[in-house]
Order: C-alpha cells, then structure tokens, then sequence
C-alpha cells in the first residue's frame, strides 16, 4: 500500500513536469495483486485513492464488561479502503505513465549502498539506482507487543448487524496479559467483516483464531448460519521504541511503511500516514536534498510509547481505559489524536481522560529504560 503510494504521487509529479521526470522501477513479489486487506481510517482529506472507500460510517462503539458507548462524527467518517479497488486504481495509474515502471514476481533480495549509489540485487537481475524506499518487510524484534488478528467477512441467514454503527472495541476478558477483543465492520445487515484482535507478545494458533470468531457469531450475536466470504489476518508491531527514518543508516535508502514508523503503534493506522509520508517524499525526492519523511510528531511518539508501556505492564485495565477514553473526549478530538493529527490543548484533554497516576508510572519507567 505505501510503496504503490509513492509511486502513484511519482508518477503525478513526473507527468506535470515531464523536464524533471524520474525513472522509478517498483519491485513486487507478488506476481498479481488480489483483495487481502482492509484499511480503514477516519477521513480528513481526499487522497488519489478515494475511488476505493466502499463504505463510510458515522458512528463507531466501544463495549467493555456490558457497558457500550457510541460515538459520532458527521463530518469525519469513519471509511473503508477495500485493498483489491486500491491495487487496481494503483496499477491503473501507473500503466499511463512510461517514467515509473511496476515489475510484480520479483523480490529485491539485498542491498549494496555506497555514497553515491544503491544496487538492488533480485533473482534474476539487478538496478542500480540514485536513492532506494524500502518498504519490505523487517524481522520484529522479541519482546514486542504486537497486534495481531484473524478477520472473516461472513454473509448471515439472518439479520445480525447495526449497518450504521462499526464496532471499534468489544472487549472480552484479559486473561495472562492477553489484551483481547473483537472488531466488526457492518457492510449491511446480513454481511459484515469480523475480526478477532489481540495486544499480546505470542501469536496464537489458526484453530483458536477460528474458535474465537465462531464462539463470537454464535454467542454473542446470536448467528446460528454463516458462510466465509473471504478471511484475512495481519501481525503489526507496537514498539515502544519505533523506528525514526531520520536516523537512518544510509542516507540513499529511505525506509517506507509498516516497519518505518508509517504506522501508529499504538494502534496499527498506517493508511492516512502513509499517504502523507508519500507526498513529503516526492517533494523532497525533486528538492535540492532527498531527507526521509517523519510524518509523526515527537509528542506523539513519546506519547505512543508511555501507552504501549502501559499495556504491557498494567493489561488488565486496558479496556476501561480505552472505554473511559471514548466517553470523555470529544469523537473530534479523539480521532485527531488517533490520527496524529492532535493539538496541544487535543493531548491534554486526552491526558486527562486516562488513569493519570498510572500513565505516570510508565513515563518514568519509559525515562529510566531509555
């Protein structure tokens, strides 16, 4: 998703200043690209990819031990990006501009980096280029937290879900400092994708995936007949600790996406990042100095990494907190800190909103283990 960003903006900018255009290869292993995520987001601005949101939503829940609090915002949907419509309208673009050429069945495999170039070595071939996004997948380090899912987009015999309501949160029982709950996005009333989430360090097993989410249905929203349309599942890492591209080893090799601190750690949203990190990096490809984008603010990494401290010591009130969290700031203010897009006066009234003595606990663990 973030590489095929950049290079749709690459490709914007080389055809209005045709003088100036960059030749780009973009390397993909995938030999064709298919329908395997869901990218979701509270939209603030339009990007070139909004022929891809399927749904919008203006309300949004958080459940926790039988209390539900519902939040709404008109003018700030809640969207759906379906990744099949995004790829396509990705390829689309690119197929009309000669300067920035998508090869798919390839791997870039290593990197050589001296001062002046970068070659990118792949099975059968290889490019020697002025500056490399990297965008591949990096080994997480142990000891992380990390979020991890398994979704299933089901069709039902029976009316089941709100259409106009996306359960954000509903937590189940923290057991063994397993952060656990279930993520339902309702397309209509009988079709919906569901997703079962954990903050926990230890990924779980397929079958125990599969039980939680048919324990769901039938349990909990009382579905006796379903069928799988479709399922997916993701890892994204919650360091305390994310990678800051400016510090990068290699000034010509700009890291990129999911494990370059496009995402928001403490919550997995990478989408909007990554389309702001896209532009800044074409502005700055064709400026005097190619520099890495760091798109989030320093409060907001300092930030991320007191609540994923807080996660990992104190699991058990995790789910108040975030419900606590929902009811007492504004659905305004709350998706511009969500979205790292947060004030001064957003982060206080958020500060506020959380159990203060024991976020500063973590702040001084955060300070002490630095």
């Amino acid at each position: 998703m973030s590489g095929l960003a950049l290079a749709c903006h690459i490709a914007d900018r080389n055809d209005r200043h045709v003088e100036q255009a960059k030749t780009v290869w973009v390397v993909e292993p995938r030999a064709n690209y298919q329908q395997d995520k869901t990218w979701c987001f509270w939209q603030q601005h339009s990007t070139p990819f909004d022929a891809a949101i399927t749904h919008r939503w203006q309300r949004w829940q958080i459940s926790s031990e039988g209390q539900t609090h519902t939040c709404e915002c008109p003018e700030l949907p809640y969207v759906r990006v379906d990744s099949g419509r995004y790829y396509a309208i990705a390829q689309e673009r690119l197929d009309r501009c000669s300067s920035v050429n998508l090869l798919t069945g390839i791997r870039a495999n290593t990197l050589q980096v001296d001062q002046a170039k970068v070659t990118v070595y792949c099975e059968n071939l290889q490019f020697v280029a002025d500056y490399v996004y990297d965008t591949r997948p990096k080994d997480i380090a142990d000891d992380t937290l990390l979020q991890h899912f398994v979704g299933w987009e089901v069709e039902t015999d029976n009316d089941a879900f709100d259409p106009q309501t996306v359960t954000l949160m509903d937590f189940q029982t923290t057991t063994d400092g397993d952060i656990h709950f279930f993520y339902v996005l309702p397309f209509d009333k009988r079709h919906a994708l569901i997703e079962t989430t954990h903050f926990s360090k230890t990924l779980l097993d397929d079958k125990t995936y599969a039980r939680e989410l048919t324990d769901y249905l039938s349990a909990q929203l009382g579905v006796s007949n379903w069928q799988i349309q479709r399922k997916e599942r993701g890892v994204i890492p919650m360091p305390k600790n994310a990678p800051n591209p400016a510090q990068r080893e290699y000034c010509n090799v700009i890291p990129f996406g999911l494990h370059a601190d496009t995402a928001k750690p403490s919550t997995g949203y990478c989408y909007p990042h990554a389309q702001c990190q896209a532009r800044h990096h074409v502005r700055s490809l064709f400026a005097a100095e190619v520099q890495a984008a760091d798109a989030r603010k320093p409060l907001a990494r300092w930030l991320d990494q007191v609540f994923i401290s807080f996660l990992e010591h104190r699991p058990d009130h995790a789910a108040d907190t975030f419900l606590q969290l929902f009811k007492r700031v504004p659905a305004q203010i709350l998706i511009r800190f969500l979205s790292d897009n947060a004030r001064i006066t957003d982060y206080l009234r958020v500060i506020t909103a959380m159990p203060k003595l024991l976020l500063i606990r973590e702040a001084i663990r955060c300070v002490r283990n630095k």
